[in-house]
């Protein structure tokens, strides 16, 4: 009898034991007193909560909203946290999302804290999660946010004038934020891809909810100063008409509209803005189809990728021209909702084989001299 009753508590303490080493840390608490302590500019309460190395790439961007929610747990003691982080910077038009994997320790004193953030398995790379010194410049119009030798400031003045610019083209505010990696493959690892991928690249536009341009400071250099406005204008149209894009919007619409938001003031002969088609077209080759989505893949052949671009601005190009601004405008916004074909219906009153024969016209006179 003593012998049951020594096993039965034996094994009661057994459990009691083991109840207590693997009862799992209230991890969104923990994550909201980070959150709260980043946001509020509290470093002793950040450092607090664990992982102090983060503070300083964290809390160098402007930050208007930081907030993690716990969405799963791996390990037998749930110490290893899957969380979703949405965050959103001062000018960004609304929260990003990110996938974290967080690892949580106990300190001597039993208290949990951080011991590592980083991306979920397939996720990119944020900017603090690149070990790098955050420097940001700000206009009325621009944020900045770069990283290794270059100067924000560099990129607040063209910001601005892409700004004006696509307010000029589409009656609508923009306030870009321009993101400088230190690199082409911090670049690449922000966006998710191979370095090669983005080596001829000079910028891009993120995906999601909050657009931001980032610059691969490596092709930058490589253009001169009017290049790069076209550039950083094309991007910029590209943030301000997010919200207009949808599935339905064909790539020759979205990438044209871009070409011509930053064209649009420019005199220059269409054969000198469009050279591949221009030869193209003086050697016989006018193209019979508007450019397919698949054209503008990045990483694909160079001569069909430049050839597709330079099409799709000579298209928009050719509405603005023949039908007006606000029929680029209204095309735009019809075919993200109804589809291409009955854009071009509504907006123009012609089909897509009519159009694309008054295209395949214009290519002929605008670059067959």
């Amino acid at each position: 009898m003593k012998r049951n009753r020594a096993l039965a508590a034996a094994v009661a303490l057994g459990a009691l034991l083991a109840a207590c080493a693997a009862a799992p840390p209230d991890a969104q608490a923990l994550l909201d007193r980070r959150a709260r302590a980043l946001l509020d500019g509290d470093r002793a309460a950040f450092t607090a909560t664990g992982a102090p190395a983060l503070w300083k790439p964290q809390h160098a961007l402007p930050l208007a909203a930081w907030r993690y929610r716990v969405t799963g747990r791996q390990g037998e003691d749930g110490a290893t946290v899957k969380a979703e982080l949405r965050y959103r910077l001062e000018r960004d038009a609304r929260a990003a999302t990110a996938r974290r994997v967080l690892t949580l320790a106990r300190d001597a004193d039993g208290s949990w804290r951080v011991t590592a953030d980083r991306p979920a398995p397939g996720e990119p790379e944020q900017l603090w999660d690149q070990g790098a010194a955050l420097r940001t410049a700000v206009t009325a119009r621009t944020l900045v946010v770069a990283s290794g030798p270059a100067d924000p400031g560099a990129w607040t003045g063209p910001g601005d004038a892409a700004a004006r610019a696509v307010r000029a083209a589409w009656d609508t505010g923009v306030r870009p934020v321009i993101v400088v990696p230190d690199s082409t493959d911090a670049m690449a690892r922000l966006l998710g891809a191979p370095t090669g991928t983005y080596r001829d690249t000079a910028a891009v536009t993120t995906p999601g909810e909050a657009p931001r341009v980032v610059v691969n400071p490596e092709a930058w250099q490589a253009l001169g100063e009017e290049a790069r406005q076209v550039v950083l204008t094309h991007e910029t149209a590209h943030v301000a008409l997010r919200a207009r894009t949808t599935p339905r919007t064909p790539m020759w619409l979205s990438e044209g509209c871009a070409d011509w938001t930053a064209y649009r003031t420019s005199r220059q002969d269409p054969a000198r803005t469009a050279p591949a088609l221009a030869r193209a077209v003086r050697d016989g080759d006018v193209p019979r189809r508007l450019p397919a989505d698949g054209d503008f893949a990045f990483g694909g052949d160079a001569g069909t990728v430049g050839r597709a671009y330079e099409g799709a601005w000579l298209a928009c190009r050719l509405v603005a021209d023949r039908w007006g601004d606000e029929a680029v405008r209204d095309l735009y916004e019809a075919a993200g909702t109804d589809g291409e074909e009955a854009a071009l219906r509504r907006v123009l009153d012609v089909d897509r084989d009519g159009f694309t024969a008054l295209w395949r016209d214009a290519l002929r006179r605008d670059l067959g001299g």
